[in-house]
């Protein structure tokens, strides 16, 4: 087979080689691995520089604001635990809010202790669930911290979490700051070690190239930073699904920079089967593009708005033009593949697939590059020859997703709302 393949490899014309190689610029890997190789030989070379030339740049938290974190969860009471005792004592001006969302497992009676035991950690119980952002508007009066920091009750974090990310706000223009997201649980099975695999790129490394080139939007709900003053100018947390996404377009629309920390990471729980992951991709995608940029958030790309700025616009140009529209042109581009090779389907399969391979290893090397703990991510990273496999089935939900969301509004329907605030939620 493989001596078949290079065969009909040998009889392709250049154009046709292009043609084939452009079609893989649709899938997320080929396409951002441009920006990440020049992000490292940047960053590579100035590192050289700064070494040649005996200056040492070490790390400094020399900025110490008043922090709030917020856990605001229903029915976490089994891993609400985990997450204050990670926090607790790990930075000086602490307070820690945990909020209890009308939880059936009795949560706020499992995170009491810490509130008894603790100054800085004050526990709230509501009767009647309001959802996850009506939750952290009611936290957010039982503190006045200069930044606000919103984290999943699943998650746990690393000693130095928060001070790396409150570095950030040391210039007054930043309103957000996106922390780094972990695998907890790694090696369950083939479902979280893909996963895992996806959080080191997308995440660490994705959203590191996406402040460089000015794209970065978003800040992940399982580890948010955010300015105090910047929450209250928009008003607080809007009803999600993707009130993490649409807080953060707000701020970004307010003029504040929204920055990367990679360093302050945090460790969460992933699904581990590939049916409960494929439920929680769907709730994630039809919060986004289609519901936040092509509704809610379209005047980013407005220039008549008195608001407009080229930067927003970009944010909003690369999301919906790579993910919807590029998803949907996949389906085309497959078809014409079918149509006017149907006899090659099998040669053009593997051509992709190498090709992509070849990129998920210059994806790597990149990796440890910015790595702090190179043993482990070498492991996780031992899953990349499946990544390719893994994309198609992330492309595959991210259409299915967008199709449902445009058709049918089916975030408005998203159960992690309760129905009561689904009902009286405006329809974008």
């Amino acid at each position: 087979m493989f001596t078949d393949w290079i065969h009909w490899q040998s009889q392709l014309d250049w154009g046709e080689v292009a043609l084939l190689l452009l079609g893989t610029l649709l899938v997320d890997c080929p396409r951002y691995t441009f920006a990440r190789v020049l992000m490292f030989v940047w960053d590579f070379f100035k590192d050289l520089g700064n070494w040649f030339r005996g200056i040492d740049d070490p790390t400094t938290y020399d900025y110490c604001p008043s922090v709030c974190v917020i856990l605001a969860g229903y029915n976490e009471g089994r891993s609400v635990a985990t997450a204050i005792e990670s926090l607790v004592g790990s930075y000086p001006r602490l307070q820690i809010v945990v909020v209890d969302d009308g939880s059936l497992d009795d949560m706020h009676y499992w995170a009491r202790p810490y509130g008894t035991s603790h100054d800085d950690v004050l526990v709230l119980g509501r009767k009647a669930r309001g959802g996850k952002s009506s939750a952290m508007n009611f936290a957010l009066p039982y503190t006045r911290a200069e930044i606000v920091i919103t984290v999943d009750c699943d998650s746990s974090f690393h000693p130095t979490a928060l001070w790396e990310c409150v570095q950030y706000f040391k210039d007054p223009e930043v309103g957000a700051v996106s922390a780094t997201v972990f695998a907890r649980n790694p090696y369950v099975n083939l479902c979280t070690w893909l996963q895992a695999y996806e959080y080191l790129h997308s995440i660490f490394i994705g959203r590191m190239v996406a402040e460089r080139i000015g794209v970065l939007g978003i800040t992940s709900g399982a580890f948010a930073c955010l300015r105090r003053e910047a929450v209250e100018r928009t008003l607080g947390w809007d009803v999600g699904p993707g009130e993490d996404l649409d807080l953060t377009l707000r701020i970004r629309k307010l003029g504040y920079k929204v920055r990367c920390a990679p360093y302050a990471d945090c460790l969460t729980d992933l699904p581990t089967k590939f049916r409960a992951l494929w439920k929680q991709r769907l709730r994630w995608e039809e919060g986004a593009v289609v519901r936040q940029h092509c509704r809610k958030h379209l005047d980013m790309a407005d220039p008549t708005n008195k608001a407009f700025r080229w930067e927003n616009f970009f944010v909003s140009f690369e999301l919906i033009l790579v993910n919807l529209v590029f998803g949907y042109v996949i389906l085309f581009y497959l078809a014409w593949l079918w149509i006017n090779w149907p006899h090659h389907v099998l040669q053009i399969c593997i051509t992709f697939y190498a090709w992509t391979v070849f990129l998920e290893m210059i994806h790597v090397v990149t990796l440890f590059y910015y790595s702090r703990n190179r043993l482990e991510h070498l492991v996780t990273c031992l899953i990349f020859p499946l990544a390719p496999l893994y994309q198609l089935f992330l492309i595959a939900n991210r259409i299915v997703a967008y199709t449902r969301e445009i058709l049918w509004r089916t975030s408005f329907k998203d159960n992690f709302v309760p129905k009561h605030v689904r009902d009286v939620t405006w329809k974008w």
